[in-house]
């Protein structure tokens, strides 16, 4: 099985805070929670990408991580 690759967006409300690249075994689902930079978030969207290499990730930090 090869891996689902995704370019995310790790975003504090409207804000996006950070981006970058991440490879899984398993594929993500809108709800899912993961750690990123070790911050806790939750996943908000998954949509194609123009060049369907790849996914794009949208990451809503929790809100225990948004006092940090």
């Amino acid at each position: 099985m090869a891996a689902v690759l995704y370019r995310y967006e790790l975003r504090r409300n409207e804000e996006i805070i950070a981006t970058g690249n991440l490879s899984r075994e398993t594929s993500l689902q809108v709800g899912d929670r993961l750690m990123i930079n070790r911050s806790p978030g939750i996943v908000r969207s998954i949509e194609p990408t123009v060049d369907d290499q790849e996914l794009r990730l949208v990451i809503q930090l929790l809100p225990d991580a948004l006092e940090r």
